[in-house]
């Protein structure tokens, strides 16, 4: 078995709800590390009275998934880290799976498994190149290699780390992994997805569906300032006005409609989307917070 090879990071915020169901379909054999986004102590003491082979860390203050991630793989001294959602559930064997994949192939970076959503049967498909013109070719071992993956359950070879460096704490949410995965590319590292593993995601659960507004605004404005930071950082500021610029004052016009027109919910998001490319643009920090007391 791979027990002492592998590191499971959990990133949590206001994941009290799920947690335990999450953990639960874990093997109790394998070490985890709970990454708490808050300085809710009594939620992280309550955990590692009831699992074993359990870590907590407190940030103590709402950081980031990536500044937060990056906390737990520097406690990991294993050969892989796997990066998982708190609202991931991997069917049994889909680590040993993806495990044994990055031993046997070359040059590996990252294995996810194939994600599935939907009562387990509609595939996730967010995944690809950087030059879309490419055409996606699935090996005859079931394994596809991309540039890019949307993954909610991510194996990362612990080397990797040492190479390329951590993810970026810049991004406090969104993008991370893509720009993460294009340093990958940038070093001729393979990105692999195995289709004899799976792991089902229920999206967007990982918070607590009370907050769920409080997390659609979050997103909305780090969405945008994370593309456009991105863009900057790897293609230049002017690929990343002429890629960003038109959807934002789109996002701008539609705040204004949805204004006149007197629907909150609708002109708010859409306000959140333009601010925060237009802080992205300006060159100021990811600030924005969801309101959640």
């Amino acid at each position: 078995m791979y027990f002492k090879k592998l590191t499971i990071v959990i990133v949590t915020f206001r994941s009290q709800h799920i947690i335990e169901k999450c953990l639960d379909n874990l093997d109790e054999n394998y070490k985890k590390i709970i990454v708490e986004n808050s300085d809710d102590t009594n939620f992280t003491t309550e955990l590692k009275k009831k699992y074993k082979n359990l870590e907590c860390i407190n940030i103590g203050f709402d950081s980031g998934w990536g500044y937060a991630a990056n906390k737990g793989i520097k406690q990991s001294s294993s050969d892989y880290i796997l990066l998982i959602n708190p609202d991931s559930f991997p069917e049994k064997n889909c680590i040993e799976k993806i495990i044994k994949t990055a031993e046997n192939e070359n040059d590996i970076a990252v294995v996810t498994p194939i994600t599935l959503r939907k009562n387990k049967v509609e595939e996730f498909k967010e995944y690809g190149y950087f030059d879309s013109k490419k055409k996606m070719i699935k090996a005859s071992n079931n394994l596809l290699q991309v540039d890019w993956v949307n993954g909610n359950v991510f194996l990362v070879k612990k080397i990797i780390f040492d190479q390329i460096g951590l993810f970026d704490e810049n991004f406090f949410l969104e993008c991370e992994e893509l720009d993460f995965q294009k340093r990958i590319s940038n070093i001729n590292k393979k990105i692999i997805i195995d289709f004899d593993a799976k792991s089902y995601h229920l999206e967007g659960k990982s918070a607590d569906p009370k907050y769920s507004f409080q997390m659609k605004c979050e997103g909305a404005w780090h969405n945008s300032w994370s593309h456009f930071y991105y863009l900057k950082k790897h293609h230049g500021f002017l690929n990343a006005i002429l890629n960003r610029g038109p959807k934002a004052l789109l996002d701008l016009l539609k705040f204004i409609i949805f204004f006149v027109l007197q629907k909150k919910i609708k002109s708010k998001i859409y306000k959140l989307y333009f601010l925060g490319f237009f802080y992205s643009f300006l060159g100021k920090k990811p600030t924005y917070r969801a309101e959640i007391y």
